[in-house]
């Protein structure tokens, strides 16, 4: 398989010699096939003032880094023009205090100027109090320990800033110098870029005018080799690999006097060994300078997070509870809507319930209307009818609710009723109540329900999914409206706390839960003409790709698992602190908490409408 690999890895999307005969005029000769070059060849190539950093950070800060800065709050910056006429920058990117514009290589300095200017400020940690003394590499700990990874970021840039890189001034390698010592106080700017396998990043030297000595660049999540060229003497070159977390920092030297660049192809070799590249996260920091090319610019910071890209007028549009939230419409109802009939039969049909809930609507009285807010394929109409209560149920996907009408529950004394989950039994004269569930197609931010017309509700896993706190109070006051004075409702939502054996772990309170659904539950989207599975899988096989590929295509935002012929999507999910569920019902004085608790990797309230 390695000289299978080998073979593979020679033909690349472009390497080093294809530049230099296409600036020649000239191109590869046909059979010619490129390869990356080894950093083995220019191992005993020096560059002054280049250092490396090998594991700069932990795998734990890394996991928590990448949690933020690819998850659903990442602040991704418009889209970029580049030098070139009608040219765009191709990767995602981040800006962080102010913006590097790659169209004049220049800093936007005035943050005011433009809507493309005001990018998110740094983050930084909040202040401890006044009894408080907390290191950096303490607050990162605590924050890791606590699932902020915002506030990791804020301490990893504070480490940056403190970190001493010794370096030897040694033009002429002279290995009696004193060493000397370097450190970046003043660094004010940061740029993320999120690198797929096979893109690069052309040859250049950072403006000098625009930003101090010191240009530091961290590596997440994939290696990449780096290659430096003396601008002098342009044959002179070095290739540097950084692995993932190492440091990477160009002072002196390496800063003004060689250029930097990723070479545009899929592998890498390193000391002989080909490796084909992954996704990279890089997070660049930089001093970016005032007018007169020497001032450091004031740094712009915040210890309110997420960051948001726009400044204060955007953050207002943003807060309005009425506008869906693109990670909601992209990772929660598009991906329910995808997976409804997998997830009915994966989880709705083995009737598994929150035994506090089932509980809860146990304690109702007979013949209590309840609404089931977010009710999904209805698994819950078994308990609620069973317990002599009436069901209306809502949910914001209608493909889930067509799975309610399937098979939710079963007579206590059919045959089969051994096989089914106690959950979903329910008494001979109350089946038909569960037959014609009574359903519509309804967002919790309006619920289509008469004020006062319930006797209680229930709202199980859904506040995870609202993305703004002003929407979860929103999706709380909705429930206060439909139940009647003195009505009780009971709100469920996943935890970030977990149990210990629990295979659940987050790492940031703002995550992208993934879904691996199986192909032959899929229905592709209806602007794409209907296809049996038995076609889908010959299209796949006519054009060299898997049927998970397929159907990924088809589903934004989806990904595929060839090895296991799986199609991926991301669920957006909120995860809440210990209080923070009590907290929201405190924004609400028309009802007023009556128990709250922790379940099963989740926190519940139930509250009582006053």
């Amino acid at each position: 398989s390695d000289k299978l690999f080998l073979d593979y890895a020679a033909i690349t999307e472009r390497s080093t010699r294809q530049l230099e005969l296409r600036a020649q005029g000239q191109e590869l000769e046909r059979g010619e096939p490129t390869r990356p070059e080894c950093t083995s060849s220019t191992q005993d190539v020096h560059v002054p003032g280049l250092l490396l950093w090998p594991d700069f950070v932990t795998p734990a800060e890394e996991t928590s880094l990448l949690a933020v800065l690819l998850g659903p709050q990442a602040p991704w910056a418009p889209s970029q023009s580049t030098p070139t006429e009608g040219g765009i920058v191709k990767r995602r990117v981040q800006h962080y205090g102010y913006v590097f514009d790659y169209k004049t290589a220049n800093v936007l300095r005035d943050r005011d100027a433009t809507v493309h200017a005001t990018c998110p400020p740094l983050p930084v940690l909040p202040p401890p109090s006044q009894q408080e003394t907390i290191t950096v590499e303490d607050s990162i700990q605590q924050s890791l320990q606590e699932g902020r990874g915002w506030n990791v970021l804020a301490g990893v840039t504070e480490r940056v800033r403190q970190t001493q890189f010794v370096s030897k001034d040694d033009k002429n390698n002279d290995t009696n110098q004193s060493d000397k010592s370097l450190i970046f106080p003043h660094l004010n700017q940061l740029t993320v870029n999120h690198y797929t396998p096979g893109q690069g990043i052309g040859s250049h030297v950072d403006t000098v005018s625009a930003f101090g000595d010191g240009l530091l660049s961290l590596s997440l999540q994939s290696g990449i080799v780096m290659e430096f060229r003396n601008v002098a003497n342009p044959q002179l070159k070095k290739h540097l690999y950084l692995p993932p977390r190492s440091l990477v920092a160009m002072t002196g030297p390496a800063r003004l006097e060689w250029e930097h660049m990723i070479v545009t192809r899929r592998t890498d070799c390193v000391d002989g060994v080909v490796l084909p590249r992954g996704t990279r996260v890089s997070l660049t920091f930089r001093t970016a300078l005032a007018l007169d090319g020497s001032t450091p610019l004031p740094r712009v910071v915040s210890h309110e997070m997420p960051p948001i890209w726009g400044g204060e007028s955007n953050l207002r549009v943003s807060s309005s509870y009425a506008s869906t939230p693109e990670c909601e419409r992209d990772h929660v109802h598009k991906v329910y809507d995808a997976i409804a009939t997998q997830w009915h039969h994966t989880r709705g049909r083995r009737g598994v319930l929150w035994p506090g809930a089932t509980q809860f609507l146990e304690r109702l009285p007979q013949g209590s209307i309840v609404a089931d807010v977010g009710c999904g394929d209805g698994k819950y109409f078994p308990a609620i009818v069973e317990a002599g209560s009436y069901v209306i149920g809502s949910d914001i996907s209608r493909p889930l609710l067509e799975t309610s009408f399937h098979s939710n529950a079963a007579p206590n004394n059919d045959s089969k009723a051994a096989s089914i989950p106690e959950s979903r039994r329910v008494s001979h004269h109350r089946q038909a109540l569960c037959n014609k569930p009574a359903v519509a197609v309804a967002d919790c931010m309006s619920v289509p329900l008469v004020t006062e017309s319930c006797d209680a509700a229930i709202c199980i896993a859904v506040l995870h999914h609202l993305s703004t706190k002003e929407r979860r109070i929103r999706c709380i006051q909705e429930l206060a409206r439909i139940v009647k004075s003195g009505g009780v409702m009971n709100i469920q939502a996943w935890a970030m706390d977990q149990a210990q054996d629990s295979k659940r772990r987050f790492a940031s309170e703002d995550v992208y839960v993934p879904f691996n659904a199986q192909p032959k539950y899929l229905q592709l989207p209806s602007a794409n003409p209907p296809a049996s599975n038995d076609a889908t899988a010959d299209k796949a096989a006519s054009h060299d790709r898997s049927t998970a590929q397929v159907y990924a295509d088809a589903f934004e935002g989806a990904d595929y698992d060839d090895r296991k012929g799986l199609v991926v999507f991301q669920r957006y999910c909120h995860l809440y602190r210990q209080g923070e569920l009590e907290e929201l019902v405190a924004q609400v004085p028309e009802v007023e908490l009556v128990e709250s608790g922790f379940e099963s990797g989740n926190y519940f309230v139930i509250i009582q409408k006053r």
